[in-house]
């Protein structure tokens, strides 16, 4: 899960966040859009296992299912990353808001597993369209000394999005039935459509001036700067998401089989790891500023890799949940912490291409653990190798980031960063 680079803020007078009047308001509702469409995307995780008993098919096709999201975005970050520039910032986001009501509907009615893959396909490609457009749109109606407030709001409205949508399609499962989870989401983006379209005006581009520079960046000479921390940077990213696929599926098809475990509990697990992650995110960010971002890391990589072990090792529905609780910190530690330290290596004119290349290596581990999580249980029975696996990558990545990542601290407890030296 990627996120874009948060300016500085070097300024605490939010009320001057846009230079255009109602931008404060016009931030507020696009944060809200995106809250609605990570609650969308989190309603589907806690009811993977019993869809697909619902469609008797396995382990493997549930992979696919997870896959496809990340396979699409990238696909589809390319052509519609860049759409916006030339058809609007609000067309984008309305078109892609519409794309993922649709969505939602067909899982709803959805006959058969290859018809939620579609429509798991269609949420990453109208993702890989809202985002961008998004920030875009952020960066048009914020002055720059502002623009990192506007971005927060974003970041925000996703947590909050990712925290209730896995807690709340538990529970409506758990009551209302498996499908109605996605009709209720539905409701919920269409209300956010009509409110977009109605709230959010289309914005007179502010002179940006990264997007001259931007084409013209060479990566191999940014990353060949850099060349340790990048890699080693990339390792602990791909591990992170790697173990998340690893558990959205073989964990939780085996937690259903093993513990007995009710949507409801697993909507708790989520919300564990969600709330966790929320809270952490902030704390860790802040220490990070203070006491330098490599130990954090490597620290986040080797919890995270533990949490692995912990889920091994539970036999019941309290290692369920101690295990999310570490995954969590484990988490809230390095995620924000990588995101910092990549800013502090990368030029800001070299910014975008960077993430971008990050963001592939992201929905590639996204891609592959999933499926291959899917096919080991399928064929042992058992999650414990998939554990295993996503553990040991998890601290692969901790031994790369100790060997490969410089320290990275703040001169005089500020937020003007020294620029870091490999």
């Amino acid at each position: 899960m990627t996120s874009p680079k948060t300016a500085e803020i070097v300024s605490d007078d939010t009320t001057s966040i846009t230079p255009q009047s109602g931008g404060l308001r016009q931030v507020l509702m696009l944060a809200i859009s995106l809250c609605m469409l990570q609650i969308g995307f989190g309603i589907i995780t806690p009811i993977f296992p019993y869809y697909i008993a619902a469609l008797g098919v396995g382990a493997t096709e549930l992979g696919v299912l997870a896959a496809s999201f990340a396979l699409s975005r990238i696909v589809f970050a390319s052509p519609l990353g860049g759409l916006s520039d030339s058809r609007g910032r609000k067309p984008v986001m309305l078109a892609a808001l519409l794309g993922f009501a649709s969505a939602n509907v067909m899982y709803a009615f959805a006959p058969d597993i290859w018809v939620m893959i579609f429509a798991r396909a269609i949420e990453g490609a109208v993702s890989a369209g809202f985002y961008p457009a998004a920030n875009a749109y952020v960066s048009d109606v914020t002055i720059p000394k502002n623009r990192g407030t506007g971005m927060g709001y974003l970041s925000m409205g996703n947590m909050v999005g990712f925290v209730i949508g896995p807690t709340a399609g538990g529970v409506m499962a758990q009551f209302l039935g498996i499908r109605l989870p996605f009709l209720v989401a539905t409701v919920f983006t269409m209300g956010t459509l009509m409110a977009l379209y109605v709230l959010v005006n289309e914005p007179k581009k502010n002179k940006d001036p990264f997007e001259e520079t931007d084409s013209s960046v060479d990566l191999r000479k940014v990353f060949g700067r850099h060349t340790h921390s990048y890699f080693a940077l990339a390792v602990a990213l791909f591990g992170n998401m790697f173990a998340i696929g690893i558990l959205e599926v073989a964990f939780l098809v085996d937690a259903v089989t093993r513990f007995g475990v009710i949507p409801i509990q697993i909507s708790f697990f989520f919300g564990i790891i969600g709330i966790i992650t929320l809270l952490g995110n902030l704390g860790f960010g802040h220490l990070s500023d203070r006491i330098g971002r490599k130990w954090l890391i490597v620290f986040g990589c080797v919890i995270s890799g533990g949490a692995m072990f912990v889920f091994m090792l539970s036999s019941n529905v309290i290692g369920f949940y101690l295990g999310g609780a570490v995954l969590g910190v484990g988490l809230s530690m390095r995620g924000p912490t990588i995101q910092a330290l990549i800013g502090d290596l990368t030029d800001d004119e070299a910014y975008g291409k960077v993430m971008g290349a990050y963001g592939a290596i992201s929905n590639s581990a996204y891609v592959v653990g999933p499926i291959l999580g899917g096919r080991l249980y399928d064929s042992t029975g058992s999650c414990l190798s998939s554990l295993a696996m996503a553990g040991t990558v998890s601290l692969v990545g901790a031994i790369t980031t100790s060997l490969g990542l410089p320290d990275s601290v703040p001169e005089d407890n500020s937020s003007d960063y020294e620029r870091v030296r490999d």
